[in-house]
């Protein structure tokens, strides 16, 4: 499937998508996977959140979304009375986790997650947080569910959220790949619950399983993985380059940085790219660049920022 250009500013890319998005219709996207896209197109989701419905005779729901009556109804007709063996969320932004407790009520089928956060560290941000959400079964990284070729393994992927999982379907070559890597766009790193480090550990994390197909929560499904996987870390170091020079030039604020290294993009998107510059600028102070260092050696990283 043709990814985004990266030299298209992402608005285009998402004014086109929704343009194209079929709200509320169940879409086959692959054996056994159906998706159902939600009506929350917004700066940050592109044509709006991939709800997936994923098995034959008893099925997965992941990223149930938002907390939307017309959604939460599409998604059980996407179900079509089959069992609902579990509900998977990927973090608790508002995009992803409030249709879970809905669908759980509805199916009887228990949610599973990394967990709540505290909120000692709600309180470092106003990202929109789905606060109260806690799911039924706290996952570790590693964590398997099930025991058919259906079965589901989590793998904790920390970047852009510190409770963000992503879900690998091994024996279909699957990848729920949540927010850590769209279809659509790259994905916003904020400090200080997002950390970079964090996010380029967690892609090779995801690179290292080599599933076929990816899922994700936003955006068109990604035929080569790992293809896509490798550009999305090959966009951040080109990133990294580019406010490394800003500061060289004695360009260091990171709003001055965005109006020098991005273009096209909304006020909403040019206070996320300040939040991206602030994260590459919390890597280039010296326990960040050895962090990077580490990142790209493969060794094991120092303690994060």
């Amino acid at each position: 499937m043709t990814e985004t250009p990266s030299h298209i500013p992402s608005p285009i890319v998402a004014a086109q998508l929704r343009d194209e998005a079929k709200y509320g219709i169940p879409q086959q996207v692959a054996p056994g996977v159906v998706r159902v896209l939600a009506n929350n197109a917004k700066d940050y989701t592109g044509p709006g959140t991939n709800t997936y419905v994923v098995g034959d005779e008893k099925v997965w729901i992941f990223d149930p979304g938002p907390d939307d009556p017309a959604h939460v109804r599409a998604v059980i007709a996407a179900v079509g009375g089959r069992k609902v063996s579990g509900i998977f969320i990927t973090h608790t932004h508002l995009d992803h986790s409030p249709a879970a407790n809905p669908l759980a009520r509805i199916t009887g089928a228990k949610t599973y997650g990394f967990g709540k956060l505290s909120g000692d560290i709600l309180a470092f941000t106003d990202e929109d947080v789905d606060a109260d959400f806690c799911p039924d079964v706290a996952l570790a990284c590693g964590g398997v569910v099930g025991d058919d070729d259906w079965q589901v393994m989590a793998i904790h992927t920390p970047g852009h959220f510190p409770n963000h999982m992503c879900y690998a379907l091994p024996h279909k070559g699957l990848l729920l790949s949540g927010d850590h890597v769209m279809g659509w766009s790259t994905t916003v790193v904020v400090p200080p619950l997002g950390h970079l480090g964090e996010y380029l550990d967690s892609l090779d994390k995801l690179e290292a399983g080599g599933s076929r197909l990816m899922l994700p929560s936003h955006g068109p499904v990604v035929e080569e993985s790992v293809s896509r996987i490798r550009d999305v870390r090959e966009h951040r170091m080109m990133r990294h380059a580019q406010v490394k020079e800003c500061m060289g030039r004695g360009i260091t604020h990171p709003a001055q940085i965005v109006t020098e290294i991005y273009e096209g993009l909304t006020p909403r998107l040019m206070e996320a790219a300040e939040g991206c510059v602030r994260a590459h600028l919390e890597l280039i102070s010296e326990t960040g660049e050895q962090r990077l260092q580490a990142v790209r050696q493969g060794t094991e990283p120092v303690q994060a920022l």
